[in-house]
């Protein structure tokens, strides 16, 4: 890692122009929406599919042939549903935090590199 100074630290090395400037990458809200709906169908069907490990199998609606197949593509319809629906509300917390931190990055941006650095050993550089 290259010596930079601590504000650029964290910067990823696209981000050249200020936030402020034309140009400027913004959060397409609605790309954003549905990929964190996909993450919760995600997680939502993983979480459905360890609660249907923990049931005991029995003999009564049988082992046949293509079951899990079945209940892993339903299990995945299910949670596409219950995440379009609201779900358990993991989207749209995920939606909230990522475009919170957006504003902030934004923010950060607009007011620059602070003019004075204090260093570790509480003395400042120019």
């Amino acid at each position: 890692m290259e010596n930079q100074p601590i504000h650029k630290i964290g910067q990823s090395p696209d981000r050249s122009t200020p936030a402020s400037q034309p140009g400027e990458k913004k959060v397409d809200r609605k790309k954003l929406k549905k990929a964190c709906a996909d993450f919760e169908a995600l997680f939502v069907a993983r979480m459905l599919k360890l609660m249907r490990q923990s049931i005991p199998q029995n003999g009564l609606l049988g082992n046949g042939p293509g079951k899990e197949v079945y209940q892993s593509l339903m299990d995945q319809e299910l949670a596409k549903k219950m995440s379009q629906r609201g779900g358990i509300g993991l989207g749209e917390i995920l939606y909230r935090q990522v475009l919170q931190r957006e504003e902030k990055a934004r923010a950060a941006a607009r007011e620059g590199p602070p003019e004075t650095q204090t260093k570790v050993d509480g003395s400042e550089s120019r």
